[in-house]
């Protein structure tokens, strides 16, 4: 009887581990498999881990850098007789800021294009002016935000911003170029930044002037009411394009029946640049249909703050 009882408890025992075992397998089978993850996945969860982001905001940096002399930008010319603006390299993500051809041993001219950083910020014109003259090139380094005068201007009511010039069409494409923000070494993800726009540009787009056609006309009565202004950027990864060659844009003012679609940009809003993914440099250009003989009317000029880089 003892070698029968043993027996069955054996059997019991052996009945119970391959129940355990197949409930086991059972309930393993039942799971969804692990995903397996690309290279590229991995690589960029390890990129997004390490990565961090910085915030250019132009202030603290030194009077050599900036549109220091009037609201005109006089020391960002070759005829200034002082110390010429020097290129703004932000650290430590090196993204630079500069007129075209600034950093070599030959002088440079804002009206080729380029950036330069800015704390003006008149919106009517000063003592002694009169006419347009905050709606001209005379007050180009001036942006429309803020406490006339009180240099306040930039974002959040802070004192620093750049403003940028030049643009690229059918009418200028031989000797113009595009305005352009670069990394002097690496390369990295500029998120976005907020623009507002300058007096001059303003003004212009809401009197007119009469650079073109000799009539000063708003660009809400342009092409029959239908005006508009926008600004485009590009991405490039060295010579590659990024975002498949398409920009992003933002409209700086439209128009239509005479009645703004996009009222012009005297606050500052954020332009979301993060399509163009990661990129060594990326280059800017405005499109308007307020333009002549001698291309756009409205004044290829933006200002603007806190720029997101990711690196």
């Amino acid at each position: 009887m003892k070698k029968i009882q043993l027996s069955k408890t054996l059997l019991a025992a052996v009945l119970c581990s391959v129940i355990l075992v197949a409930a086991s397998c059972s309930k393993q089978n039942d799971l969804s498999p692990i995903p397996t993850q690309s290279a590229e996945t991995i690589k960029a969860g390890q990129k997004s881990l390490l990565a961090s982001t910085y915030t250019i905001t132009f202030e603290g940096i030194g009077r050599g850098y900036m549109a220091d002399t009037t609201s005109y930008g006089d020391n960002a010319y070759s005829s200034w007789g002082g110390t010429q603006i020097a290129p703004y390299v932000h650290t430590p993500t090196n993204l630079r800021f500069a007129i075209k051809g600034a950093g070599g041993s030959t002088p440079v001219d804002y009206w080729n294009g380029g950036f330069v950083v800015s704390d003006w910020n008149y919106k009517s014109n000063t003592l002694g002016k009169t006419g347009d003259w905050w709606y001209s090139y005379l007050n180009q380094c001036s942006v429309y935000s803020g406490t006339s005068g009180s240099k306040n201007g930039g974002y959040g009511g802070s004192s620093n911003f750049a403003v940028m010039f030049g643009y690229v069409d059918g009418y200028n494409s031989s000797y113009a170029t595009r305005p352009t923000m670069n990394f002097t070494s690496g390369s990295g993800t500029v998120e976005g930044m907020y623009v507002c726009l300058s007096s001059y540009t303003y003004g212009v787009i809401m009197n007119g002037n009469a650079f073109g056609s000799g009539t000063a006309t708003p660009l809400k009565d342009v092409a029959n009411g239908k005006g508009y202004f926008k600004l485009l950027a590009y991405g490039y990864n060295g010579s590659t394009p990024t975002n498949g060659g398409n920009p992003v844009e933002i409209y700086l003012a439209s128009y239509n029946n005479h009645l703004p679609v996009v009222s012009p940009l005297t606050s500052w809003t954020y332009f979301d640049l993060s399509d163009l993914g990661t990129v060594t440099r990326v280059e800017f250009n405005f499109e308007g249909n307020d333009s002549g003989t001698y291309g756009l009317n409205t004044p290829a000029y933006i200002c603007i703050d806190n720029v997101e880089v990711t690196q």
